[in-house]
């Protein structure tokens, strides 16, 4: 796979575009990433190149900040500058990038094979990424929904730590992990949360509109978003590395949602070691209401056989 690759359901309708982000300049640190990604009318719910941010591209996996041994500066593999505790953010010659070592296709996902480096060239992680689709039907809404199952492992010789601007000392910056940039029509979207009275994955329960401020470094398995036109829901596999991490979202301005594992706290991988990650992305059309939510998100954890898988083209 090299440039881009559509990403389509069985019955041939596209979900999203894969590009290697082999393009992409060095200081953004070119990555893997999946736009547009669409829902099932067609819409476009992420977005690509943001004036603010350059180095915000629809789906993927971004870290801020990563201590490798034998260099100077944290590996950056988010894009842009490096937030320096006391000095703010600086641009440093750290920018990394995964790159693409060999890719395959089945019946039913896109598999990667990954080499995560340091501005040097160095690579001290190796990934196994595989991206697969489904369109998913609940409770009368059909949702898209993208699947990301990813092995990491250590192939630095020393330890990895991986942090965030916010473990660097910058409060509410914990950004870094599972990442999509929203659209510009999601500026200013009700943000929906899991009720905290219910066992949420284990009963439809419902779920609850929460101002930005409250989903912000909060902890739980969901998280979505909802603009006039367009919904969105990110899902955490319950059995990701130290639990469900807390959430990086924004709504207004500068729309999106993250998974961040290392929002607060690094996260250490010793040489050799390995870290098994799974978050999904659903994605329909319209502000659906709060319950689907809820219901969706079960549904996407216990992913049903049978559902409609991904080809490429």
């Amino acid at each position: 796979m090299s440039g881009a690759v559509d990403v389509l359901t069985q019955d041939g309708r596209t979900a999203g575009v894969l590009l290697d982000g082999g393009r992409e300049p060095s200081a953004h640190s070119p990555r893997p990433f999946l736009h547009p990604v669409l829902t099932p009318g067609g819409r476009t719910v992420s977005d690509y190149r943001p004036a603010d941010h350059l180095w915000h591209w629809g789906l993927g996996i971004a870290v801020a900040t990563i201590d490798v041994v034998g260099q100077e500066h944290p590996v950056n593999l988010w894009g842009g500058p490096t937030y320096v505790r006391g000095e703010g953010y600086v641009q440093l010659a750290n920018n990394g990038s995964q790159r693409l070592r060999h890719d395959a296709t089945s019946e039913d996902a896109m598999c990667q094979q990954l080499a995560w480096c340091a501005a040097d060239g160095t690579a001290f992680l190796s990934e196994e990424r595989t991206w697969s689709v489904g369109a998913v039907p609940v409770d009368g809404v059909e949702w898209f929904r993208t699947t990301v199952r990813s092995r990491w492992r250590n192939i630095s010789g020393g330890a990895l730590v991986f942090g965030s601007p916010t473990t660097a000392g910058r409060p509410d910056a914990g950004y870094g992990g599972f990442f999509l940039r929203l659209a510009p029509t999601f500026d200013g979207a009700d943000v929906v949360a899991a009720d905290p009275d219910v066992d949420r994955l284990r009963a439809p329960g419902t779920g609850v509109r929460v101002h930005e401020a409250q989903a912000m470094g909060s902890t739980g398995p969901w998280l979505g978003m909802k603009s006039v036109d367009a919904s969105v829901l990110m899902v955490q596999e319950p059995g990701n590395p130290g639990g469900y991490s807390p959430w990086f979202v924004r709504s207004a301005g500068t729309p999106m949602l993250c998974a961040a594992p290392f929002f607060r706290t690094v996260m250490r991988l010793e040489p050799a070691g390995i870290l098994d990650w799974s978050w999904s992305l659903l994605v329909a059309d319209g502000a659906v209401g709060e319950a689907a939510f809820a219901e969706a998100a079960r549904v996407a954890v216990l992913p049903r056989r049978g559902s409609a898988d991904t080809a490429a083209a």
